[in-house]
């Protein structure tokens, strides 16, 4: 009898404790945040990204950059959608579509990613080293103005070679 009690007690402080369990989500700053968001996502460099793109995969590219930085370039198809209004977006409502997040550096990218997989879409991949290294590695790829909800880039427009022929 003496040890039924014994192991009902026990439970019943196992139990106590597990229910008093707090999460703790605080970060010492956003450096910690960004890195423990790294660790649960999926990243693609940007030469796989220009792969993927030449090989007409059916996916989408979020841009989580504010509309001015994303007005004065960005990758050739993608979406605006700044970070702070992510979750409230209807312009990406797919769960099963492939989405790509980029932002200046992968920063903002990685939290993108991380509240994406919260709000259960499968197929999230962050943009490694973000907008500043497709910048450096495909300038001549890079769109520029508001661009189309899920459109394609612009054609290119070769310009003619002098006196206005």
């Amino acid at each position: 009898m003496k040890t039924y009690k014994l192991f009902s007690v026990l439970l019943i402080l196992v139990f106590l404790a597990a229910c008093g369990a707090k999460m703790d989500n605080t970060y010492d700053d956003v450096k910690q945040k960004v890195s423990e968001a790294q660790n649960s996502i999926t990243k693609v460099s940007v030469d796989d990204l220009k792969t993927i793109i030449d090989n007409h995969e059916e996916i989408t590219i979020i841009d989580c950059r504010e509309e001015g930085e994303y007005i004065n370039g960005h990758i050739p198809g993608a979406i605006n959608i700044p970070r702070g209004v992510l979750e409230f977006s209807s312009k990406v409502s797919n769960r099963r579509d492939k989405i790509y997040v980029n932002c200046r550096t992968s920063n903002r990218a990685s939290l993108a990613c991380q509240t994406l997989k919260l709000l259960k879409y499968k197929d999230v991949y962050l943009i490694n080293g973000g907008w500043k290294q497709w910048h450096e590695t495909f300038p001549d790829l890079i769109e520029e103005g508001t661009g189309e909800p899920g459109g394609k880039a612009a054609p290119k427009v070769e310009e003619s070679g002098g006196c206005g022929g």
